[in-house]
């Protein structure tokens, strides 16, 4: 374990100490489209960055920019994001806090207003640090202390430079009066401060655990280690005090010195050693006005134009910078303290170990050797180059051209062979062999073989494999003097391999690997065929497509393709683990097909990209923390239908409330994971519980508009995946959408107290209307018999001849009053028993109306007991013994004769036919059976077959002539 730490330690050192920058994202005005200089830098417990800006508090949460004016819309000069939420911030002449409102935005208070403090004398406020259950400001010769609820001012008899709380003591510098410290409102001087007198300190910062490092504009850096004040030897003192040091910041491993003229210098503490970033190498600006390391230890500048986020936890640097004017790298060899370059415009070289220094670094153009360099590959201690012009030999003075040779790929030994050199141009193969120790053109390998491809190994045979992207896999057969090809075999798609493009082969120790787009492969020499490399294919999650390796120094691999990059470091036993997460910064400047790895040492590595050249230390740490989450940002009560319109189309933003009233449905979620170190790295997805049914597939957008949503208890949840570190998070936020006024619960209780009067009313207008019907059907059938006889009685004499006639009017007359008296009772039982099927479905509708919305089981057990008693009136109904003893008279017994012919009929049977008899549709018949119309049609087809009545004979004519 010690040799392990004492090997990461010097090659973290070696690595710090070349003139390599980190790589660096670049927010000009045009992005956050606020004021040009930034004077603070803070960040909250949701990730988000704050700066104090000249147009206000600017927020950045990694997708949107937002500013937040002051008290008369002047520039902020310093912010703190305190702990209870609250970004107090300090204006000229003015100091207060933001808080965020209802509305999802940041509304400026006061401090000075609210406790009526009047104008200060110094109308300038700066640096705001927290304290004890303090919050400090400080102006120019007094110190503020806001407890929360009253301010007390600590006045100075000298110009305050700085100040800091550390170690749970609040340190004031002063050029005139020196250091002191704060003991509630007692001033201490420190003793031996005045050395800093006339020495303007810019910051204060904890060092080594108990010490202090006060850092001046002009005069280098002071140390305090609790007893004396002395210099402080940077080894930069010479940088700081030309280029006016105006700020500074640590994380407890590095030190940032913020210049007015040269950008930045970042120191390690334990080593002191030193990366220099400005206009040579990637920043917008050279004045740095605020640094600030956020949660993920990278670095944010406020520039006095823009501002700039250094990535300094990542093993990851960017060798010539963003103003580089030598092209994409494409090969590169170190040899003899020269590190050669090779890139689309020419070859380069430098000396090595690379300079620190804050000048860019400045590379050497090889006479001659101009346009595209394909490789540098040493062999016998000669290096060659392969390039668009042909082939060349480099030496430390010069260059030589191998005759015979036009653009040429690149060269490879061969162990069966040590004096003959393979080597691939544009036209195909070639040899060189060596004479009067000079390597030479031999000519071109002869034979039926013409192929050219940059990609070719030996093999341990002593054959020879090369790629091509369309066709395959070739595998070479040589002669003994290697200049001619005797034999050829193409494995491609007929004979093992998934497809005959993109298939490429890699040497990884003694073996070759063979990527196709299915996996990785390995020639099995006894059965001459391609078998699954299962070794390596497991190492991924996934069977790899067009997957590239690159073997480093130690026996790592680099595993490459247009959507992965990994190292899979060896272990012992040959075995290795993949690290697919430190290096995705890389991903999107590889290029792809024409990948370039060089291992400098075992720890350290050059890798080609569109931009130039990286420099990777591969045994670096990266310091992982546990800082990314996800949040809901805001809420819009929208009006628009969809996510992506513009924000003036929102009626308003919300908080987030829990509660939200019928006319806000429609509702557009804003959620965001702060990542700052790359765009669109962050994916989301989303689920509305209650109203989706599955996860949304992943995307980089982050809103998501929901409308028209109905009453009811929702609970939006949102995962994010930050494809830079695979890291996940997950929130959520519940809500309620509540009912329309008429879906209330009162509204349901007026409902339930009208439908009872409306049955009571409606039982009572039914049984008032019957007993009605009743009575006049009574009086006329008695009026008419009384008439009858007096008729008779009169006419007694006249009319003896005709007693026999009379007596049949008489039955006539009675028959037809039988017969009306039949109808109303049909009708009145039709009606009836429409009126309670409607009342029993308002009934039933009610209830699961209730129980869906609300907890009412008394009014249930009710309504229950109410369904009951009228199905009990169905069944209990006597009206039908009424009505088989007047139907009988009027039909001359009917029913009995029909039961005496067809004995097996039921009573449903008898009330059907009689039905029909009376020339009643199946839509009048089912009211009075209870049933719906599609049942009286099924009893209708099982009366026939009961009847035996044939297909051609209509049942309705059948019971009417019957």
């Amino acid at each position: 374990m010690r040799k392990y730490i004492t090997s990461l330690l010097i090659g973290y050192i070696v690595f710090s100490a070349y003139g390599n920058q980190p790589i660096v994202r670049n927010f000009t005005r045009d992005n956050y489209k606020a004021g040009t200089q930034n004077w603070a830098i803070a960040q909250n417990d949701s990730n988000c960055i704050y700066f104090a800006n000249n147009s206000g508090l600017l927020e950045f949460d990694g997708k949107n920019w937002r500013t937040f004016p002051i008290v008369n819309a002047t520039e902020v000069r310093s912010i703190l994001c305190a702990k209870d939420g609250r970004i107090y911030a300090s204006t000229f002449n003015e100091f207060g806090y933001f808080i965020k409102q209802q509305n999802g935005n940041y509304e400026y208070n006061s401090i000075m207003c609210k406790l009526g403090i009047k104008a200060l004398v110094s109308n300038e406020l700066y640096n705001i640090v927290e304290g004890n259950k303090k919050i400090y400001f400080q102006s120019e010769n007094a110190i503020y202390q806001y407890d929360g609820k009253d301010v007390t001012k600590l006045n100075f008899n000298y110009k305050i430079d700085a100040s800091a709380y550390i170690y749970n003591v609040y340190f004031v510098a002063s050029s005139q009066s020196g250091l002191f410290m704060l003991n509630g409102s007692f001033k201490t001087k420190i003793p031996g401060s005045d050395i800093l007198i006339n020495k303007k300190v810019c910051s204060i910062l904890p060092f080594g655990g108990n010490k202090l490092l006060l850092i001046t504009r002009f005069d280098g850096v002071y140390l305090y280690d609790g007893v004396s004040i002395s210099p402080y030897n940077t080894g930069i003192d010479d940088f700081l005090k030309k280029n006016q040091v105006f700020c500074a910041t640590t994380n407890g491993k590095l030190l940032i010195y913020g210049t007015v003229q040269r950008g930045i210098a970042v120191q390690q503490i334990n080593n002191r050693a030193v990366t220099y970033l400005n206009t040579y190498s990637a920043l917008q600006n050279n004045t740095v006005l605020c640094a600030a390391f956020d949660h993920n230890q990278n670095l944010w500048l406020g520039l006095d134009k823009g501002i700039d986020y250094v990535i300094l936890n990542t093993p990851v640097q960017n060798m010539l910078g963003v103003n580089n004017l030598y092209g994409s790298g494409y090969t590169s060899f170190l040899r003899n303290n020269t590190l050669y370059l090779g890139t689309n415009q020419g070859l380069y070289t430098c000396a090595y170990p690379l300079p620190a220094n804050a000048l860019a670094l400045q590379l050497n153009m090889i006479k001659g050797m101009v346009g595209q360099i394909w490789s540098l590959t040493e062999i016998d201690n000669t290096l060659f180059c392969g390039c668009d012009q042909g082939a060349f030999v480099i030496y430390t003075d010069h260059i030589e051209r191998i005759i015979g040779l036009k653009g040429t790929w690149g060269f490879t030994a061969l162990k069966k062979h040590p004096n003959i050199i393979l080597g691939c141009s544009y036209r195909g193969l070639f040899t060189l062999k060596k004479t009067n120790k000079k390597w030479e053109f031999a000519g071109f390998v002869k034979g039926k073989f013409k192929e050219s491809n940059p990609m070719f190994e030996e093999d341990r045979d002593g054959t020879v494999w090369l790629s091509h992207w369309q066709k395959g896999l070739f595998h070479l057969y040589f002669n003994e003097k290697m200049d001619s090809v005797t034999r050829v075999d193409l494995y491609n798609q007929k004979n093992g391999l998934p497809s005959n493009r993109n298939n490429t082969l890699y040497r990884i120790g003694n073996n070759i690997i063979f990527s196709t787009q299915k996996g990785f492969y390995v020639y099995d020499r006894n059965s001459r065929k391609m078998k699954p490399a299962t070794e390596w294919n497991q190492l991924f999650r996934t069977i790899p497509s067009d997957m590239r390796l690159h073997e480093t120094k130690n026996g790592d691999v680099w595993s490459v393709s247009g959507r992965f990059i990994g190292l899979a470091k060896k272990k012992q036993g040959h075995t290795y683990t993949m690290d697919s997460l430190s290096y995705r910064i890389l991903q999107s400047k590889l290029i792809i097909g024409f990948e370039h790895f060089y291992s400098i040492d075992k720890t350290n590595q050059i890798i080609g990209t569109n931009d130039g050249f990286s420099w990777v230390n591969s045994q670096s740490q990266i310091a992982q923390k546990d800082s990314f989450k996800v949040f809901v940002k805001n809420v819009y009560i929208s009006n628009t239908s969809s996510p992506d319109e513009s924000n003036n189309q929102q009626s308003e933003i919300s908080k987030l409330q829990k509660e939200y009233s019928h006319q806000e449905n429609s509702l557009l979620f804003e959620f965001v994971a702060p990542e700052f170190r790359a765009e669109d790295v962050v994916q989301y997805s989303y689920l509305l519980e209650n109203w989706d049914k599955d996860w949304s597939p992943y995307g980089a957008v982050n809103k998501k508009l929901y409308t028209n949503l109905p009453k009811g208890d929702y609970v939006f949840k949102i995962r994010a995946h930050n494809m830079l570190d695979s890291k996940e998070s997950y929130c959520s936020y519940s809500f309620t959408i509540l009912p329309t006024w008429y879906q209330s619960k009162l509204a349901y209780t007026f409902y339930f107290i009208l439908l009872i009067l409306s049955i009571i009313l409606v039982r009572m207008g039914i049984k008032r209307q019957l007993i009605k019907r009743a009575a006049t059907s009574s009086t006329n059938y008695t009026g008419g018999i009384q008439n009858d006889k007096k008729v008779d009685e009169t006419e007694s004499d006249v009319k003896k001849k005709e007693g026999n006639e009379l007596n049949t009017q008489q039955l006539q007359h009675e028959l037809r009053h039988k017969s009306q008296e039949l109808a109303y009772s049909t009708m009145n039982l039709l009606q009836k028993n429409e009126i309670m099927m409607e009342i029993m479905e308002n009934i039933a509708k009610a209830s699961e109306e209730m129980q869906k919305n609300g907890d009412f089981n008394t009014v249930l057990s009710r309504f229950t007991k109410m369904e009951r008693k009228i199905k009990l009136s169905f069944e209990n109904d006597d009206n039908w013994k009424k009505f088989e003893e007047n139907f009988d008279l009027v039909y001359e017994n009917y029913l009995k004769r029909l039961t005496e012919t067809f004995p097996h009929l039921n009573v449903g049977d008898k009330k059907l036919c009689a039905y029909l008899k009376m020339d009643l549709s199946s839509k009048e018949i089912a009211p009075l059976l209870n049933m719906s119309v599609r049942s009286v049609e099924t009893n209708r087809y099982r009366l026939r077959k009961k009847l035996n009545i044939d297909r051609d004979m209509n049942l309705s004519d059948f019971l009417q002539k019957f």
